[in-house]
C-alpha cells in the first residue's frame, strides 16, 4: 500500500508520503469533525425553528393590530400556523435528541461511558424542570395524538391613559388539561402536575433553555477531542505547504494499491469553520424564560 498527500488537481503536484498510521490518524480526525458538525447543525435547526415560532407569535399580534381578528377563522388560521411552527420544533429537538449520543460518541472513539453521561443530561433537565417534562409529553401527543395548541387568545390593552398611552396589542397560545386527558397514552405524572391551561410561548422558551444547557455540556465533553482533530488536519495541510509553495484550495490524503485508489480523505477546514461560527453565534441560553421581544415604541418626552 502507498499512503500520500496530495493537491487536488489534474495538474502536476507533489505528493507527500506518509504511513498508513498518519493516514488513518487523519481519517478518524475527519470523521471527529464530521461528527461534530453535526452536533452543532442539529443545534442550529432547533434555533432556528424556535426563532420562527417567536416570529409567528408576535407577528400575529401585528395581523390583530393591523386585520382586528374576531372571528373563528382568523383563530384558526393563527392555531393552524402556530401548531407548524411547534411540529417543526419538536421535529429538530427529536433528531437532536436521537442522535446527540451517536455523535458524541464517535467524537470520543476511545472513551467508555458517553451514552450514560448524555443520558444524564436530559434526565436531568427532565426531573428538575417541569416545562421540560410537558413540552416531552406534548411532543409525543403531537407526534401520535393531536396538536398542541388548543386555545388561542388575541388581547389589546392601553399602556397609559395620558396622552402618551399606546395601544399595545397581544396573543397567546395555550394546551388546554381538557383536551391532553382524552389521550390515554399522555403521561399520567406530567397531566396530574399540569395546570389547566399551558402558555406555550412560555413553555417552549424553557424547553429551549434546557436543551440550549444540555448542548453546552456536551460541547465540553467532547470539546478536547475536537481541537485534537482539527489540529491533525491542521499540521497535514502546513505540511504540505512546505513542499508545495503555491496557494490550494483543498488536500487529501490517498490510501493506493499499485495503481487503484483504495481510499480518499478530504482534509479542508473551511467546513469546520462552520461549525466554529454556529458556536460562537449558538451560545449558553440563559434566563430565556424571563426574555421577551417587543416592538413597543418609545414615548416621546
Amino acid at each position: 500500500m502507498k499512503y500520500f498527500l496530495r493537491f487536488n488537481t489534474l495538474g502536476d503536484c507533489p505528493e507527500l508520503p506518509i504511513d498508513s498510521e498518519r493516514f488513518l490518524l487523519l481519517k478518524n480526525a475527519r470523521r471527529i469533525l464530521s461528527e461534530a458538525f453535526s452536533i452543532e447543525e442539529e443545534y442550529e435547526m432547533i434555533i432556528y425553528n424556535y426563532i420562527e415560532l417567536e416570529k409567528k407569535s408576535i407577528n400575529t399580534s401585528i395581523s390583530n393590530m393591523v386585520r382586528n381578528y374576531r372571528g373563528y377563522f382568523d383563530s384558526f388560521d393563527a392555531r393552524l400556523a402556530l401548531n407548524i411552527k411547534l411540529m417543526n420544533l419538536f421535529t429538530t429537538v427529536k433528531l437532536y435528541h436521537d442522535r446527540l449520543v451517536a455523535h458524541c460518541a464517535s467524537c470520543l472513539p476511545k472513551e467508555s461511558g458517553t451514552q450514560e453521561a448524555i443520558d444524564l443530561l436530559f434526565s436531568t433537565e427532565y426531573d428538575k424542570n417541569f416545562e421540560y417534562r410537558f413540552m416531552e409529553a406534548l411532543r409525543n401527543y403531537n407526534q401520535h395524538y393531536g396538536t398542541a395548541v388548543h386555545l388561542v387568545s388575541f388581547g389589546s390593552r392601553w399602556t397609559s391613559h395620558d396622552d402618551q398611552g399606546l395601544l399595545e396589542f397581544s396573543s397567546s397560545f395555550m394546551a388546554d388539561k381538557k383536551f391532553l386527558s382524552k389521550d390515554e397514552y399522555f403521561k399520567k405524572k406530567v397531566l396530574d402536575e399540569m395546570p389547566e391551561k399551558v402558555d406555550l410561548i412560555s413553555a417552549s422558551r424553557c424547553y429551549v433553555e434546557a436543551i440550549s444547557s444540555i448542548h453546552t455540556s456536551a460541547r465540553k465533553m467532547i470539546s478536547k477531542s475536537i481541537n485534537e482533530a482539527r489540529t491533525v488536519i491542521q499540521t497535514a495541510i502546513d505540511d504540505y505547504k512546505l513542499d508545495y509553495k503555491k496557494d490550494f484550495v483543498s488536500l487529501s490524503a490517498y490510501m493506493f494499491d499499485s495503481e487503484n485508489k483504495k481510499d480518499e480523505v478530504l482534509l479542508i477546514l473551511e467546513w469546520d469553520n462552520i461549525r466554529i461560527e454556529l458556536e460562537n453565534r449558538n451560545c449558553q441560553l440563559i434566563n430565556l424564560k424571563k426574555r421577551y421581544a417587543t416592538g413597543q415604541l418609545k414615548s416621546k418626552k
